[in-house]
């Protein structure tokens, strides 16, 4: 049968899965492992990234890919006979803003090609399921999405008071013994379990040591996202619609990306009575909220401190995304607006730097082009209302940062700020537009 014909086959029942799910809400899965074909594996490993780097095994995405049949025939059987076995994810350190480092895994290919069909599996039974609320990794919601339900929540209901919220080493706390528990409220298929399982058991190694847990899902692998999602679905948005809002006095709104989450509320009691309820539902499940991430201000048109400042002078602001979120005046009232939050703007600014001082030797067309697509990158993201001064705030930052590299390629250099503007490879930098 042709491939094309098979990848089809089973996107059919893909949609049909999600048919079931979104129809029974009680329904459990028994049969899903049968869907894990030679055809099924290869479509999954060609919807990874090309550049993904190796495992602890060392194969890389080009040498998987020169023999991509036998190694999909010869995952499927191993899958079908039972003998799957999982590598240890290969933990790298991604350095932070704050100067901390934040651990990768990255699992080997073939892992990697089994998980992105298990996510796939999985991902039509749970889009079913998932809160309204959630928007992180998940198809058709982005980042913006969250931003802009965030925004009218707050300017078309009475909302007095804010809780910012950030989970304290989310990805590395998440319980293994409830997450499976959690699973089988809708997988009852053992095979596929055991595969969760086996991944979740199969540790880090890290300066060549192996080290397991019972706690955690390393970031990187494809089916990380989705099971972190599963776990604060059950933890923390069902628990908030069916046990919190009701015993609120006032509106209350949840929305959250991944664990960053912001919850808002119309009296300030029940802002209160929700952070301390929160701090017992998340230790029950080996979760903690980050002390330094989260704060409760009072925040919205409807509060008494619209568009002022804090005792101290403290702007009453907040940032979720990327974005600082602040009370504007506006021709009828005040309404939320946002702006590139510092953190997000020097760690650009940062990176930039770093890519210019590597790269000061080549052309300078070379680099516009280079600083263009970064900052129409920049734009596109950040691009926003009210985000316009901003956004030029840091063109202008990122041209003094070029001026100032390239002057100390020579000592004899002509390049004086006043009159860069007659440089064409200068001007050729993209200003923000208007959304």
């Amino acid at each position: 049968m042709p491939e094309h014909r098979i990848s089809t086959d089973v996107s059919t029942k893909l949609l049909r899965i999600a048919e079931i799910a979104k129809n029974d809400k009680q329904v459990k899965f028994t049969s899903l492992a049968h869907l894990l074909t030679p055809a099924f594996l290869k479509q999954s490993f060609k919807e990874l990234n090309a550049k993904g780097a190796a495992g602890t095994d060392g194969v890389t995405m080009e040498g998987f890919s020169s023999r991509l049949d036998a190694e999909t025939e010869r995952l499927w059987g191993e899958l079908s006979m039972g003998q799957y076995r999982s590598h240890p994810v290969r933990r790298v350190y991604i350095p932070k803003a704050d100067g901390k480092q934040r651990p990768l895994g990255i699992p080997a290919v073939r892992d990697r090609t089994v998980q992105r069909a298990v996510c796939k599996i999985l991902s039509a039974i749970y889009e079913a399921d998932f809160s309204p609320v959630s928007y992180g990794f998940r198809p058709k919601r982005s980042t913006h999405d969250a931003l802009e339900t965030l925004r009218v929540s707050i300017d078309s209901k009475p909302i007095r008071w804010v809780l910012d919220a950030d989970i304290k080493g989310y990805f590395d706390n998440v319980n293994h013994r409830w997450l499976m528990q959690f699973l089988k409220h809708r997988i009852a298929d053992k095979r596929l379990l055991q595969l969760i399982a086996k991944w979740l058991k199969a540790g880090f190694m890290d300066q060549g040591v192996v080290s397991r847990s019972e706690d955690g899902t390393p970031q990187g692998g494809p089916l990380s996202p989705l099971l972190a999602n599963i776990y604060l679905h059950y933890v923390l948005d069902l628990w908030f619609e069916r046990k919190v809002k009701p015993r609120l006095i006032g509106e209350a709104t949840l929305v959250r990306y991944a664990d960053d989450f912001v919850v808002c509320f119309e009296h300030r009691v029940d802002a209160e009575r929700f952070r301390k309820a929160l701090d017992g539902r998340f230790a029950r499940f080996n979760l903690m909220l980050s002390a330094e991430k989260t704060q409760q201000i009072e925040f919205g048109k409807e509060s008494s401190l619209a568009g002022k400042r804090g005792p101290g002078n403290v702007p009453r602001t907040f940032d979720f995304l990327g974005f600082t979120h602040y009370m504007r005046k506006r021709k009828y009232g005040y309404g939320v607006a946002r702006k590139p939050c510092k953190k997000s703007r020097n760690k650009f600014l940062r990176e930039t730097k770093e890519w210019l001082i590597r790269h000061r030797d080549l052309s300078v067309w070379f680099q516009a082009k280079k600083l263009r697509q970064k900052l129409q990158g920049y734009y596109r993201y950040f691009g926003l209302r009210h985000c316009i001064p901003s956004l030029k705030h840091t063109k202008w930052h990122v041209e003094w940062l070029w001026v100032t590299i390239l002057r100390r390629r020579s000592q004899r250099h002509r390049l004086h700020w006043n009159r860069m503007n007659r440089y064409p490879w200068f001007r050729s930098l993209p200003l923000p537009k208007r959304r």
